[in-house]
């Protein structure tokens, strides 16, 4: 097992940690916008137009709930890739061994 120095992170790679963190806060909500916005606009409008239950003018906001999700979507893809090109650098300036 290697030996861990305590003084391997200073304010340099915590910088890198705190940004890589504040990319993964953003990625969270942006999934649940996406996920939430699909399930309205190609689960519950759709379901709820065919019983009845809403008017058949709901039909038409699909598309711009489909938009929003798809804006958060690629928004999150943009966190996520952003989050992978940080990641390397940080934990191979930290640790030696990236695997055991």
């Amino acid at each position: 097992m290697p030996q861990t120095d305590p003084n391997a992170m200073n304010a340099i790679y915590w910088a890198d940690v705190s940004l890589w963190l504040t990319y993964l806060w953003i990625y969270f909500p942006l999934i649940i916008i996406f996920a939430f916005s699909m399930l309205i606009a190609h689960g519950l409008i759709p379901s709820g137009v065919q019983t009845g239950t809403y008017p058949a003018a709901f039909s038409k906001l699909r598309i711009p709930i489909t938009v929003i999700g798809l804006a958060a979507l690629g928004g999150a893809v943009a966190m996520m890739v952003l989050t992978i090109m940080q990641s390397p650098m940080t934990l191979q300036n930290v640790w030696d061994r990236l695997f055991v």
